[in-house]
């Protein structure tokens, strides 16, 4: 666990506002998520629906992305961060950006939106060139180093085809190309970007978690690597393009490959690890790995059944990928991650002088487990209406609001011991309820 921390790591102020401003966006989807929900069922380009999916990409998993990666990848690769003070100064750009940007999909000011996309493009070039710069400074790069690498180039292919997509509500340049330019900014962003820096640090976290890091196969990573990264642009370009479907299907094929590689690495690390007993990341990991596959088999579905582009399925695949993979993972990696670095800052400087309570202890697991179970009911709950089109998704706003909530109120107790003052009075409060760890 040590690893999540070194030298060559920024202080905690950095990842933390983005970790703030990530935890804010998921409270005001699932606060939101009884009347924005429903809007899946519609039309592509209503706005307030795409006000919706941009608060959970760029609001909760971008802004997760961005200062989990600042925080980790100097870890990762044994090098200072390029630039802190870059790295801060992106999120002075990201934030405004993103506020504005919703706020124009919202009212419909598509130059405010062009404006807000700006701003973010701004933000993400800082936050490249950062890590960027980190990474080829680093004296050792094995296959975690080249998932951030790879991933660093699906967000600047994903990101410019945003821009240009963003423009496109004001000039219509794209014309009809609109829905292919989507799809592969979508792929490139959810796939380049997401899932292949999500594969790379979830190797190294796991391992740190479970000691089981010399358990880890280096080959069966770059098999998943490769597969991966050949199905996501592959299939990123035969939208793009709009080549024949065969390409496509050969595409959807290749990245399932590559999930399931990726899945039998987590199994193995999972089934040799050291620590033994229940930790609260692994039924979050285990079931965003599930969701991600699910997502995968639907796309592969869509593209050997010739779907129409408004089909249900392509929305359930999308709600597997975001919602389902990408936001159950984050939920538990926030976990481990958050409670480490809040204990390091808070009680590592006075462990073996003073009773500290144990990670376990900043957080209510009973709670947690049940916020697990909730947002999964709620992830495959969702899926069923979607495909069948039913006009459920309000009510399921609420069972995911419900999972959100038991989340919220354990951010704020970890939030607590870093906050609060008086650090005596919090032990003895722990020591009281909990006993000496």
């Amino acid at each position: 666990m040590m690893g999540l921390s070194s030298p060559n790591a920024p202080t905690l102020d950095l990842p933390a506002r983005f970790m703030a401003l990530s935890v804010i966006s998921l409270v005001i989807m699932a606060v939101t998520a009884p009347w924005t929900l429903p809007l899946l069922q519609g039309s592509f380009a209503d706005f307030d629906l795409l006000a919706f999916v941009h608060l959970n990409t760029l609001g909760f998993v971008g802004a997760m992305i961005i200062g989990a990666s600042y925080q980790l990848v100097p870890v990762a690769l044994q090098t200072p961060l390029a630039s802190a003070r870059l790295g801060r100064l992106s999120f002075w750009l990201y934030l405004p950006g993103l506020v504005i940007f919703l706020l124009g999909l919202l009212q419909t000011w598509l130059y405010v939106l062009v404006t807000g996309a700006t701003l973010l493009v701004i933000a993400f070039i800082l936050y490249i060139g950062v890590v960027i710069t980190t990474w080829r400074r680093t004296p050792r790069r094995d296959v975690v180093a080249w998932h951030i690498l790879l991933g660093l180039a699906g967000v600047t292919a994903g990101m410019s085809l945003g821009f240009l997509l963003a423009h496109n509500k004001t000039d219509g340049m794209l014309g009809g190309h609109v829905l292919s330019v989507l799809a592969a900014h979508v792929i490139l962003m959810f796939g380049g970007w997401v899932l292949i820096t999500f594969m790379g640090v979830a190797y190294r976290l796991i391992g740190m978690f479970t000691l089981s890091e010399q358990q880890f196969r280096p080959r069966l990573a770059w098999a998943a690597l490769t597969l991966a990264e050949a199905g996501i642009w592959l299939l990123a370009i035969r939208f793009l393009f709009e080549l024949p479907s065969v390409i496509g299907q050969i595409a959807a094929a290749l990245l399932l490959a590559g999930l399931l590689c990726f899945a039998a690495q987590l199994i193995h690390l999972y089934r040799r690890r050291m620590r033994r007993g229940f930790d609260i990341h692994i039924p979050f990991a285990a079931t965003a790995a599930l969701l991600a596959l699910a997502s995968v088999v639907l796309l592969v579905i869509g593209l050997v059944t010739h779907q129409s582009p408004v089909a249900p399925i392509w929305i359930a695949a999308g709600w597997l990928a975001l919602l389902g993979g990408a936001e159950t993972a984050i939920q538990g990696f926030f976990y481990k991650i958050s409670t480490f670095l809040v204990w390091l800052k808070r009680y590592a400087p006075v462990a073996g002088r003073e009773p500290v309570p144990k990670l376990e202890q900043l957080y209510n697991k009973r709670l947690a487990v049940a916020g697990w179970a909730l947002w999964t009911a709620a992830m495959v709950a969702g899926t069923i209406a979607i495909l069948a089109n039913w006009d459920v998704l309000a009510p399921i706003g609420l069972l995911l609001l419900a999972g959100v909530l038991c989340f919220l109120v354990n951010v704020v107790a970890i939030a607590r011991h870093w906050l609060v003052s008086g650090r005596s009075r919090l032990i003895g409060h722990l020591i009281t309820r909990n006993g000496a760890p």
